[in-house]
């Protein structure tokens, strides 16, 4: 169907294109476009020209940042200017502190001056001969201090001396107070220093139980020095290190190869036992074990661990001399009965009623065990509850087969209570043994 013709275009003739041209014009009439601008034949960019002649400089060179350069330098100045000054005043007040001997340095200075001039002044004078002994050193315990850190954090520090009184046992019974002085030189009293200490562990936990510590009479420790020489050069169970018999039994000192052999000896898990066999059998010489525990115990718990180190060392030495016999030599028939006779039974019984009799039970942390090995190797027991109240007698066990084994089991063999205290034993030990017998008191 054709499209009719409009009613206004009828009866007239208009060309197509005219008509066209008429409905596209309105949109040709807007408002004036604006003209394009204007190309440069110049390399700088209008806009940053215009900008930059508004503002006068570069905004990334703008006057705030030289300022805060200002400021820094400034204040780095500053700081230069107060450390000068307190160096100043430091150099100030060292050199007063000087020039007004406020530590007292020139007095001391001029003492020491005086003192020298004595000691050269005597040494003019000449010696009338040479002295009977030689120089006299004090052993003041471990490291020359007077309270021996233990390691452990419950029982923190051992004294480096203890003094104990003399009494007569035969005069005590089981329970009865031990009087003591307070007094440093009071007489009746026996001082005792310390040799080593370390801590008891039980189980692989490695739970500790108390600490221990030796300690040796004052006035023994020639004796001790004497024995230990005596078994560096001429150890029981090898062969003598001096075959001179006079030169071995002579011997007053060690020099650095055989302390370093008395060291490995002592420490032997096989040979270890007849060196300190032989160097406690001997009649003479005054040991204390001070035993501290480092928690809630009792007399029985302790008394069960002495009881299985006497026992399984007794068998060990008995299986040994055995050993020993089967050959026919009628020495070592004896030595093997030393443990195995009835008397030794009985003073085992003696021992153990020591600790279950009618002393009290229990043992808490902090108090303080000795057991006292005379010169005749009998065993005394003591017990203080309190560091300010009086020691306490527990009883005594004549045998001294039984303080030796209680010894050994410290400090011979393998295994021992406490590694530990063994070889800080035996590291005191070669403090002593540096020097010459009869020079340590």
């Amino acid at each position: 169907m054709a499209m009719k013709t409009p009613l206004s275009f009828q009866g007239s003739i208009i060309p197509f294109r005219t008509c066209g041209q008429c409905i596209r014009r309105p949109y040709h009439l807007g408002p004036a476009r604006t003209a394009a601008p204007t190309r440069h034949l110049s390399t700088s960019n209008p806009l940053r020209s215009a900008v930059k002649n508004a503002s006068g400089t570069n905004p990334l060179r703008s006057s705030g940042n030289v300022r805060s350069r200002e400021q820094e330098v400034a204040q780095y100045r500053r700081s230069m200017g107060w450390s000068a000054a307190g160096i100043a005043v430091c150099a100030v007040a060292m050199y007063g502190m000087i020039k007004l001997d406020a530590f007292g340095l020139e007095e001391q200075q001029q003492e020491e001056e005086e003192g020298g001039k004595e000691n050269n002044a005597m040494k003019m004078e000449g010696p009338q001969g040479f002295a009977s002994s030689p120089s006299i050193v004090r052993i003041q315990g471990q490291d020359g201090v007077e309270q021996v850190a233990t390691g452990t954090s419950s029982v923190s520090h051992f004294p480096a001396t203890i003094r104990l009184p003399k009494y007569q046992a035969g005069s005590l019974k089981s329970g009865d107070e031990v009087a003591t002085g307070e007094e440093e030189e009071q007489e009746g009293e026996e001082e005792y220093q310390l040799l080593g200490l370390g801590i008891r562990t039980v189980s692989f936990l490695k739970i500790q139980v108390y600490v221990v510590g030796l300690y040796v009479a004052t006035s023994d420790i020639s004796e001790l020095q004497r024995r230990l020489v005596h078994t560096a050069v001429d150890p029981p169970s090898e062969k003598p290190v001096i075959s001179n018999a006079v030169g071995a039994t002579s011997a007053t000192s060690l020099v650095s190869t055989e302390r370093q052999h008395l060291k490995e000896l002592l420490l032997d898990e096989e040979k270890g036992d007849a060196a300190w066999d032989a160097i406690l059998k001997e009649d003479g010489l005054r040991t204390v074990f001070r035993i501290v525990p480092t928690r809630n115990t009792d007399f029985l718990h302790l008394r069960d661990g002495f009881v299985r180190g006497i026992t399984a060392r007794a068998q060990k030495a008995t299986a040994k001399a055995k050993a020993a016999a089967e050959p026919g030599e009628s020495g070592s028939l004896v030595s093997a009965g030393e443990f195995q006779d009835e008397a030794f039974g009985i003073s085992l019984n003696d021992f153990k009623s020591l600790f279950g009799g009618s002393q009290r039970k229990n043992v808490p942390k902090g108090q303080t065990l000795l057991l006292i090995r005379n010169a005749h190797g009998e065993l005394d027991a003591l017990f203080q509850p309190e560091p300010t109240k009086p020691l306490r007698f527990m009883g005594r066990v004549s045998d001294e087969r039984i303080s030796r084994l209680v010894w050994m089991n410290y400090l011979a063999g393998k295994p021992v209570s406490s590694e530990e205290a063994r070889r800080s034993v035996v590291d005191g030990i070669m403090a002593i043994v540096e020097r010459p017998v009869g020079t340590l008191v």
